[in-house]
């Protein structure tokens, strides 16, 4: 079974390399790597150049579309593979980091979309880690997928009939806020997604990450995170980040949705414009979550802060 790595680039230099060396060290050996670079203006392209002339990647460069646009360029245009992985620059991979993804997924019926996901060890710029965990543990279910992604997207490794759904969603016509988030969206809509609560890569926080880890080792339920929370519901801002990717799945996918993924999806993309659905997405009981969660989801929606 083969895999393309698929990296995007963008003013790299200072990490890329160590990235690179990480992959081609996989135990996993049936590896190709292709990357985009997003238009950078430093020394990204020369080193690019120098992993090329060796015969270790593949690469081409295009304008400055921005993280999302950009990965979603390499995984439209990428020659067909059995598997793929998204990749950032700065990060380090654990040499069986590959493998493990892959016998995950054989388990798998492959003839439907298949995700994996997996946790990561966060550490500083130096890779010191910092917490040996990141990801917070949520139902892995289509409905909330739309409310929020669990792991983050250099982890991922999906197979060719997850890639060939997603190249349905065409990113002009839509529009993209977060390519892994919309990926898992696809995937937990139509197939399934499996997660991995081993990290098997270093992710590294540093003062130039476009979307990164936020709030690790930060006490939860204290007496801080409650006012923080009450906080926004009353005054905090309201971002559509989760109204317009509904819409955008409802406007893409809506036909062959299942009903109750339509629901769920309609829920979602609807529920500010009037009362009777947004009492319907209230006593909804797709979206389900344990204990205070539950009551405060409920309050966002009530706020329309979803």
């Amino acid at each position: 079974m083969k895999i393309t790595v698929l990296l995007s680039s963008y003013n790299g230099e200072k990490y890329i390399e160590e990235q690179l060396n990480s992959i081609v060290a996989q135990t996993y050996d049936k590896i190709s790597i292709l990357v985009r670079d997003d238009g950078s203006t430093d020394g990204t392209v020369q080193i690019l150049k120098k992993y090329a002339e060796k015969g270790l990647i593949k690469w081409y460069s295009g304008e400055n579309l921005g993280c999302a646009k950009s990965f979603w360029h390499l995984l439209c245009n990428c020659d067909e593979s059995d598997y793929y992985a998204f990749c950032d620059q700065d990060d380090v991979w654990d040499e069986d980091k590959l493998e493990t993804a892959v016998k995950m997924l054989e388990k798998e019926d492959n003839n439907i979309p298949l995700l994996y996901f997996s946790d990561v060890r966060v550490t500083d710029a130096e890779l010191n880690v910092i917490s040996n965990n990141m990801v917070e543990t949520m139902p892995i279910s289509y409905p909330h997928s739309l409310i929020k992604n669990i792991a983050p997207g250099c982890t991922y490794v999906f197979n060719n009939a997850a890639r060939e759904l997603m190249k349905k969603y065409d990113c002009e016509k839509y529009g993209i806020d977060i390519h892994d988030w919309t990926v898992y969206k696809i995937v937990a809509c139509f197939g399934k997604a499996v997660f991995d609560n081993e990290a098997h890569m270093y992710y590294r926080q540093h003062g130039n990450n476009l979307i990164g880890a936020t709030n690790i080792g930060a006490k939860k339920y204290g007496l801080g995170f409650i006012l923080t929370k009450i906080g926004n519901l009353l005054i905090g801002k309201s971002t559509n980040i989760r109204v317009q990717g509904a819409i955008r799945m409802e406007q893409c996918y809506g036909e062959m949705m299942s009903d109750i993924n339509l629901k769920a999806t309609k829920l979602m993309a609807h529920y500010r414009e009037n009362k009777r659905v947004k009492y319907e997405f209230i006593v909804s009981n797709l979206f389900k979550f344990k204990g205070i969660k539950y009551l405060y989801f409920k309050l966002k929606i009530l706020f329309n802060k979803v």
